[in-house]
């Protein structure tokens, strides 16, 4: 039984990466960024979105101030907004306090878990509003 269920593990992680790569589409927003729509749905139901700009020899990936502007587009919760900053830096991201922006500039080989952990936390905030 135990070999059975170990021999399933290759095709099954080759099934998934497969489903999440149909999944998630990716569009050209300029000569350096990407858009990216991630496999993730917010607490509203919706796509999680990430933008990816080349910066030189590094990459910024960056949620754009999206999720903070969708929860509260008047910027007048400064409790969910201090929330989220801490959530975002707790989790190794930058906050811009300006913008609102959750971001991280990384080497191209940390780009994907970059994105996927960014649009975890972005799911996670939106539950806060």
């Amino acid at each position: 039984m135990i070999k059975e269920i170990t021999e399933a593990i290759p095709p099954l992680k080759k099934a998934i990466g497969d489903w999440v790569a149909k999944e998630t589409g990716i569009v050209t927003v300029s000569a350096d960024t990407l858009e990216v729509a991630t496999t993730a749905i917010d607490a509203y139901g919706d796509t999680v979105y990430c933008f990816v700009q080349k910066q030189g020899t590094q990459y910024l990936v960056t949620d754009d101030s999206r999720i903070l502007f969708k929860l509260d587009p008047g910027v007048s919760d400064t409790d969910l907004y201090q929330t989220a900053a801490e959530m975002a830096i707790g989790s190794g991201y930058d906050f811009d306090e300006a913008t609102c922006a959750i971001s991280m500039q990384v080497d191209q080989t940390d780009v994907v878990q970059t994105i996927v952990k960014l649009a975890q936390l972005q799911v996670a905030i939106s539950y806060l509003g």
